[in-house]
């Protein structure tokens, strides 16, 4: 009966060992991080006053990163694809005394983007994020 015993432990603790690296595999997947990425234009500059955000995945379930803009009326604005170049958005700001404005961008696949104010107000404010 001992040599039973001993033969199967090997056994029950090889098989513990896959359910516990099962679990583990289970417990440390899951989607990415939500993220934001801003930048307000300064008061003072000299030439052509712009801003530009950090860089944000897209959401990695719903494929999709929402952009807010607080901008001077007419002031450009878009967000690009880091990776390849290709501007998924843009856009001109509705005005600074308005309320945020905000597009959700569908669709995207890539793995980072940006957003951008050129020829922008002081104080003008753009940001992007995932979640």
């Amino acid at each position: 009966m001992r040599n039973v015993i001993r033969k199967s432990r090997p056994l029950q603790a090889a098989l513990l060992t896959g359910v516990a690296l099962a679990g583990t595999l289970v417990v440390t997947t899951g989607p990415a991080q939500a993220a934001t990425a801003r930048c307000t234009a300064p008061a003072f500059y000299w030439g052509t006053r712009t801003c530009t955000t950090g860089t944000v995945a897209a959401n990695s379930s719903g494929y999709f990163v929402d952009v807010h803009i607080w901008a001077c009326s007419g002031s450009p604005w878009k967000v690009w694809d880091t990776v390849t170049g290709v501007t998924v958005a843009s856009g001109k700001g509705a005005g600074q005394s308005k309320d945020w404005t905000v597009k959700r961008i569908s669709g995207l696949y890539g793995s980072s983007y940006k957003a951008r104010l050129s020829s922008a107000c002081a104080g003008d404010q753009i940001y992007i994020e995932n979640n």
